[in-house]
Order: structure tokens, then C-alpha cells, then sequence
């Protein structure tokens, strides 16, 4: 299996959005995948079920949570809720992941206790970044956390992307040439997809259906590139 972590210490910058996208469309290479809320804030949780599953996930369960499958065919799992040392969450991370091909844990947005135990538990980093100051200036950092953890990073993957933006236009190519060896192309475009199909607990997939959409078709060839790199191509 590949576990792949979904981290960027930023809030904001489309790591619930890459996790949800990423797992349908590596799914639809035909790999086995599940999903890990580890943020207590749920947002992977509540991108994809309705609130009320939510609270009673919340309210019933702790920190584990029953697999989930979403209509879109994704499996995912909760470890939002509850607080466990770093070594808890990584036996529960590795647990949940035995009978997939690949797992993307869904991280907080800080250098926290759950992100350092999702990192440990990972075989892979996956860091999303807008292309603007504040990410930028965070990338060296994060970078130096997966160095001095000693884990491989998957890729850099630039998010929301809006070329009517100066300041995107300009970070582009500094994280291009900057993170050259990371960065996985093609840029994913900001679009109103994601927070419509959000709101009703569906991916951009299912929300767009047949239709043409730049944004999740960057996301599908980021999935393809994984694959080949045989990053996501882990067996069970």
C-alpha cells in the first residue's frame, strides 16, 4: 500500500479539496482507496456526508469512526474526533490502511500532533500550495520537517489558480523553478465546482458529471502522474 499525507501547515490552500479529488480520481485508475479525516475540524467528513452523520460520527464514535463509502465509490474513515498520543494515531492510521492500494490522510492545517503522527505514519507527502507569498515562504519549512523525518515527498501540487492574479502569475514560476524537483503539473484552476458540489456533499465529479472542467481535469492528471511515479500504485 502507499499512504500518502495531504499536508500544508497554511489553512486555505485546498488540501480537503485535493484529498476528496485525489481519491476519486485514483479510484478511477482502478485502485483501491480510502480517505482519513485526521483534522478535527471534519472538513473531509463534511465535504462528502450530510451534518447530521457528522455530529452523531462525533457524538457516538470518538475518534474512530465506521468506514464510510460515498456515492462517488470512495471509502473514508474518521480520525477527527477524540485525542490520542502520536503513537495511537499512527497504529490507527496503519490499521485503516491494510486492504487499500492507497490512503490520502486529510491533515490540520499546523504542524500539530496529528499532522506530525499522519507524516510518520505516511510513506509519502503531498504538499498543495496557492500561488501566493504566504505558501511560498512556507514551503522551505515544510520541507525541512519531511527531511528531518526522513519521508519522501510526492509532489507539490499549486492550487487555485487564478491567471486574471498578479501575485499568481508571479508565484507560479518562483515555485516552478524554486521546488522544480517536486512540483506536479499541470496547475489546479480555482473553480466554483468545488464549494457548489461541497455544498451538496458530492465531488466536483459527480457535480460536473460529463461536462468539461479544467480544475478536475488537473486533478485526474495529477492522479495519473502519481500512478506512473508509482506513488499511488501500491498493493494491498
Amino acid at each position: 500500500m502507499s499512504i500518502i499525507a495531504v499536508v500544508n501547515n497554511k489553512g486555505g490552500v485546498g488540501k480537503t479539496t485535493t484529498t476528496v479529488h485525489l481519491a476519486v480520481a485514483i479510484q478511477q485508475f482502478g485502485k483501491k482507496v480510502l480517505a482519513i479525516d485526521i483534522d478535527e475540524q471534519a472538513n473531509l467528513l463534511m465535504h462528502l456526508f450530510e451534518y447530521h452523520l457528522v455530529k452523531e460520527i462525533e457524538a457516538k464514535n470518538g475518534a474512530k469512526s465506521p468506514l464510510l463509502e460515498h456515492e462517488s465509490g470512495v471509502r473514508v474513515a474518521s480520525l477527527s474526533f477524540g485525542r490520542y498520543d502520536r503513537k495511537e494515531y499512527i497504529k490507527q492510521i496503519h490499521a485503516l490502511a491494510k486492504d487499500y492500494e492507497t490512503v490520502l490522510i486529510d491533515c490540520p492545517p499546523s504542524l500539530e500532533e496529528r499532522t506530525l503522527a499522519a507524516i510518520d505514519a505516511a510513506d509519502y507527502v503531498l504538499i498543495p500550495t496557492e500561488p501566493e507569498h504566504l505558501s511560498f515562504k512556507g514551503l522551505a519549512k515544510l520541507m525541512s520537517v519531511c527531511d528531518e523525518k526522513k519521508k519522501a515527498i510526492a509532489g507539490v501540487i499549486i492550487t487555485q489558480y487564478d491567471k486574471k492574479i498578479a501575485a499568481h502569475n508571479f508565484y507560479v514560476p518562483e515555485i516552478s523553478s524554486t521546488f522544480s524537483k517536486y512540483l506536479i503539473k499541470p496547475p489546479v484552476p480555482k473553480s466554483a465546482a468545488f464549494p457548489a458540489a461541497s455544498g451538496m456533499v458530492k465531488t466536483g465529479y459527480e457535480w460536473v458529471g460529463k461536462k468539461s472542467n479544467a480544475a478536475l481535469d488537473a486533478y485526474t492528471q495529477i492522479a495519473e502522474t502519481l500512478i506512473s511515479r508509482g506513488i499511488a500504485n501500491g498493493k494491498v
